[in-house]
């Protein structure tokens, strides 16, 4: 072995990713030899076993299989790996081994030559030579593809309710209208009066007025013109092109089968195909009835996905127009992109503006109209982020319905498992590639399958990384769901579960092997126990926000009550108790003082152990991410303080003036980060010296609180260039000026009652 003076598993696996195999076999060797830490350890075995059979050694990976097979619980991949190898290792000598009868004397170069005419001889015999060992393809718990097979006959599923699910979509219709025509509402009113208090203004009194019936309009012709809006966009912006299905056919002939399948057993018109040419897997469907219908797919998911895959994936993306229930979602995703498209042209007009500034107007006005757009891009922005809120739970609810319908049609569950997780894969491996989250990715994020957030980390970890393992947090996690409710898509996990719920229905081995899910609580008093705790497991604004509303709630009916007891009291004692009656009359005023005072003093006892100390143990100096997101029972408010190196990533100039798209990728896979200034999310439009944005694209040090929620993410503390240009953010201090504002406000209207 040679010997290495400081060996680690990362330059184990970089040597095995440039297919140095023999250097990589020496530092995962002498890792496996002194490391303690067992998650580690378990990662350099496995990367150790696959090197030896790139090497052609097999004995050696066999001889360690059987080592780690000894502690099942420790280890329990090393079985499965070692039955594979064992089994594959057998068939490549048998396939090598050579019949005594079949075996000639070859002739030496110095033999003399015989004579024809000579009687034939007896062979003379020959050594026996060991055949060679063939490396076969070792099956290793990891970025390994099971490849489960189908159900040949399968029972049918339980049909789910479907008139629960119209009933959700009716119910968010109309939530979502409310919440377009009041955010208008409460814009319009704060325009009007910021024009009232600058000189040379006038309030416009159309702002006055309510928008309902023009919302109305806007929302009835959207929505009827829904599927030629979307496709005019898609093809403007996307470069999008029909697809015919004798092309589909060609190169995937079960996709284009399961297609003619899905029409005839259904009695449908055949929906358009069509074809985005983009590096990112995209799968959606649009249109409000079944004659209007599309289904888009994109050259990268063609060409990531097998043809079971696609076909299992086509299914899912066939439920929406037989079940009718498109109108909701196409009408809402065109509605949406009135904002996000006014948004994107806003910035890109200020980014050229900026960059080649006209001339023929005086100075301050290339100043004046960047401010203009950076308004412009934060109002529309906003708008569309809180507009889309509404959207999240049908989003999330049929997706369960598709994978359902999906798995039912083929008999399939696996291949659309393989599907998800290779989408998943693919659209990091984009946002890598694009160094940012395209506009397609985010715009159209809830018609697609798997959601760029959820992607970003998951998809991007080394393929030695075991999906079982990182996938068990969505399975076991007690507040998974909680933290997930302004999510798009649902858990993957949970989705992957599902899937091997139906195979095991069906006799089939799954192709992800994950742990038990945990149900949600039944009773009442499981219910009110996990609320009871949720403050150690919810992020901390949502966390106050639930205490002030329970405690100041409770403090509002005690007050009520001393002042109704007081009243009637009063006669039979001498003390003036009379005068605490306005605790009860006060009631709208009060109210709010009592939630806004619970509120802040939620934040101030919670935010020395949300945020603390940045103290960066060994461990903690560029952990990988695998490490941080494994285990099942974090909670964002068990926050572990990382500093980690990589190349920063995100949207440039005005389109990420907030911040929204600022990621880091590190050798290890890529997360979400947040920065936040001392004046919060808006602070982020604040000059800033520098601003984060100037060091996307460069190699910088992230210092910060890594958090596990449904997606994982850190907390910035400090960003740092390699030519030592630094930018911190202000997260806790905007905390503490949030709970200050809001201990003001509570005495503000006690000061009123």
């Amino acid at each position: 072995m040679t010997s290495i003076p400081e060996p680690s598993l990362r330059a184990g696996t970089e040597a095995f990713r440039e297919g140095n195999y023999q250097e990589a076999i020496a530092h995962l060797e002498a890792v496996c030899a002194v490391e303690l830490d067992p998650t580690i350890l378990n990662s350099a075995q496995q990367a150790l076993i696959v090197a030896y059979c790139k090497t052609e050694r097999p004995a050696e990976a066999i001889a360690l299989c059987k080592q780690l097979a000894q502690t099942p619980d420790l280890y329990p991949w090393a079985a499965k790996t070692l039955a594979d190898l064992t089994q594959r290792y057998r068939k490549a000598n048998a396939a090598n081994f050579v019949p005594p009868d079949e075996q000639t004397a070859q002739p030496s170069a110095s033999s003399p030559p015989t004579d024809s005419s000579s009687p034939p001889q007896r062979p003379l015999p020959v050594a026996y030579q060991a055949p060679p060992e063939a490396a076969p393809s070792v099956y290793v718990s990891g970025r390994t593809w099971r490849n489960g097979e189908r159900a040949k006959r399968w029972k049918k599923l339980k049909s789910p309710r479907q008139w629960k699910f119209w009933l959700r979509q009716a119910l968010t219709l109309a939530l979502l209208f409310w919440l377009v025509n009041t955010s208008l509402i409460w814009t319009m009113g704060a325009i009007n009066e910021v024009l009232w208090r600058l000189p040379l203004f006038r309030p416009l009194g159309l702002f006055y007025s309510n928008p309902w019936r023009v919302v109305g309009g806007v929302f009835l012709v959207v929505f009827v013109a829904a599927p030629w809006l979307l496709e005019f966009l898609l093809q403007r912006l996307y470069k999008l092109e029909p697809l015919p299905l004798h092309r589909l056919a060609a190169q995937y002939p079960e996709t284009a089968k399961v297609f003619q399948r899905l029409t005839r057993h259904y009695q449908v018109p055949a929906p358009k195909l069509a074809l985005l040419p983009t590096g990112a897997p995209v799968a959606l469907t649009y249109g409000h009835w079944r004659a209007t219908a599309c289904i888009v797919v994109s050259d990268a998911l063609l060409e990531q996905l097998e043809d079971d895959e696609l076909a299992a994936l086509l299914a899912a993306q066939f439920r929406p127009i037989i079940s009718r229930e498109g109108f909701l979602m196409s009408g809402a995703i065109a509605f949406l992109q009135l904002p996000f498209t006014l948004y994107w042209l806003i910035a890109q007009q200020g980014e050229q503006g900026r960059e080649n500034p006209s001339r023929h107007y005086p100075r301050f006005v290339s100043p004046l109209l960047q401010g203009v757009c950076t308004v412009g891009t934060t109002v529309f922005y906003s708008f569309y982020w809180l507009w889309r809120v509404p959207l999240l739970y049908v989003s999330r609810q049929r997706q369960y319905y598709s994978d359902r319908f999906a798995a039912q049609f083929t008999g399939n569950p696996n291949a659309l498992s393989r599907a998800l997780l290779k989408m998943t894969i693919g659209i990091a491996r984009h946002i890598e590639q694009r160094q940012f989250t395209t506009a397609l990715l985010e715009s159209f994020d809830l018609l697609m399958p798997v959601s760029h957030r959820q992607a970003l980390t998951l998809g991007s970890l080394p393929d030695t990384t075991p999906f079982s393992d990182v996938l068990r947090w969505d399975c076991t996690n007690p507040y998974r769901h909680w933290l997930a409710l302004v999510n798009s898509h649902p858990l993957l996990g949970d989705r992957l579960y599902l899937l091997n719920r139906y195979a095991n229905h069906w006799k089939l081995q799954p192709e992800v092997d994950l742990p038990t899910l945990i149900p949600p609580p039944k009773t009442l008093k499981d219910h009110w126990l996990k609320l009871k705790n949720s403050y150690t497991a919810l992020p901390i604004l949502q966390s106050a926000i639930l205490s002030g509303l329970g405690f100041g709630l409770c403090a509002r009916l005690i007050l009520a009550a001393i002042g109704l007891l007081s009243d009637l009291l009063s006669p039979w004692v001498r003390f003036p108790l009379w005068r605490l009656i306005w605790f009860y009359n006060a009631q709208p005023v009060l109210i709010n003082a009592c939630i806004l005072a619970a509120f802040s003093l939620s934040l101030i006892i919670w935010i020395n152990g949300y945020f603390p100390d940045i103290r960066i143990s060994p461990s903690r100096e560029d952990p990988r991410l695998e490490d941080l997101i494994r285990p099942s029972h974090s909670v964002p408010p068990k926050s572990y303080p990382v500093r980690l190196k990589g190349q920063l990533m995100g949207r440039q100039g005005l389109q990420n003036q907030l911040l929204q798209d600022l990621m880091l990728k590190t050798d290890s896979g890529s997360i979400k980060l947040h920065f936040f200034s001392k004046f919060g999310p808006l602070g982020n439009l604040f000059p800033l010296a520098p601003h984060p944005s100037q060091f996307i694209g460069r190699t910088v040090t992230v210092c910060g609180w890594f958090r596990r929620g449904s997606t994982p993410w850190i907390d910035v503390d400090t960003i740092r260039t390699s030519s030592g240009q630094q930018t911190q953010s202000g997260y806790p201090v905007w905390v503490t000026i949030l709970a200050l504002l809001s201990a003001m406000g509570a005495a503000y209207f006690i000061w009123q009652a």
